[in-house]
């Protein structure tokens, strides 16, 4: 560090301008080689302030490290929470998942890890660069890392400690805290967007297969035709192949299921076709005879399934060679219009 008793007397302005904001501090050790007294010290000049503000996390059973000024005077401004061990540094680390901000003051290793964790979860920090220790070296990581402050306040935490710089830190910590929780609030709104789009993906499904299933006791309550059968087999499967892809993103706790539903569909569009056509090439009159209810039932299944592995009917397809071309009677074949294939020198 540079200016230690410049950083001390910051201290005490520091726990002033928090007071003054009606912010709670927590601290964890009045021994003389950390900040954390001075801090004090300046967060008791107001006299208003509610119990419990200053909340003291010291290692277990350690009178040392919890003789803080005005203590004795003022108990009912502290809350001591004793923590199960022998080191600060335990419940120091446990302690940065429930506050709203963190000021660095010169420090050293511990101070250092301190930051990255901050910047490493979102929690807003405000390193003091101008005195130098691990706070400089955590404000010229925020310079490459994210976090909820902007450049100019970036900037302004490394300018020379001056009259104002107390309430400009607690200023930019308070921005912080409340962009950190207006993006928590986007990410709550996100999921629950995500699970009303799950579960309206999930209905629409389930309806697409009842959709198909009633395919079958339709094609039995009219009489039968060519028309209804091939109608009563077209929506079927596409209807099943849909809700075979949708049901394939709830599978896999997917949100976007609009896409998966069109691949879905074609996949079940493309294997009726297949299905169907080989059985008419067996029996041309199929769709005009009773056998096409029965044909349905295999009709749905097939559809389901390849909705619901859509892409390893894709993927098949992409290796299915496209079929050759016709040959024309009367055409000597491998050459377009029947163009005699030229000779190459030497007769071959």
């Amino acid at each position: 560090m540079g200016d230690t008793e410049a950083a001390l007397t910051a201290g005490e302005e520091i726990g002033t301008a928090l007071a003054a904001a009606g912010c709670r501090i927590v601290v964890y050790s009045s021994e003389a080689q950390f900040v954390e007294d001075r801090v004090v010290t300046g967060y008791l000049t107001r006299e208003d302030l509610p119990p419990g503000s200053v909340q003291v996390r010291p290692p277990y059973d350690d009178d040392a490290e919890t003789d803080f000024p005005h203590l004795v005077e003022r108990p009912e401004v502290f809350d001591v929470r004793n923590d199960p061990g022998a080191d600060w540094e335990v419940g120091f680390y446990r302690s940065l998942r429930e506050v709203d901000g963190v000021v660095l003051v010169g420090g050293g290793r511990s101070t250092l890890v301190t930051g990255m964790i901050c910047l490493a979860f979102g929690i807003p920090v405000y390193p003091v660069a101008w005195f130098g220790g691990a706070s400089r070296k955590v404000w010229d990581t925020m310079n490459r890392s994210t976090h909820h402050a902007t450049p100019d306040e970036v900037s302004a935490m490394g300018a020379p400690w001056g009259r104002d710089s107390a309430q400009r830190l607690v200023r930019v910590l308070g921005t912080q805290r409340e962009r950190r929780a207006q993006k928590q609030r986007e990410e709550a709104r996100s999921r629950r967007g995500a699970t009303l789009r799950a579960g309206l993906g999930a209905v629409t499904g389930m309806l697409l297969l009842l959709l198909g299933f009633a395919t079958i006791p339709l094609t039995y309550a009219v009489e039968s035709s060519t028309a209804v059968n091939l109608s009563a087999l077209i929506v079927g499967a596409l209807a099943t192949g849909t809700s075979g892809a949708i049901t394939r993103t709830v599978f896999d706790r997917e949100t976007h299921w609009a896409r998966t539903a069109v691949l879905g569909m074609s996949a079940g569009g493309i294997a009726f076709l297949l299905f169907v056509s080989a059985q008419l090439a067996a029996s041309p009159d199929i769709l005009a005879g009773e056998g096409v209810r029965r044909l349905l039932f295999f009709v749905l299944a097939v559809g389901y399934v390849s909705g619901f592995t859509f892409d390893a009917v894709y993927n098949r397809l992409k290796q299915t060679e496209p079929p050759a071309p016709p040959v024309v009677p009367g055409l000597p074949t491998g050459v377009p219009g029947g163009a005699t294939p030229p000779q190459s020198p030497g007769g071959v």
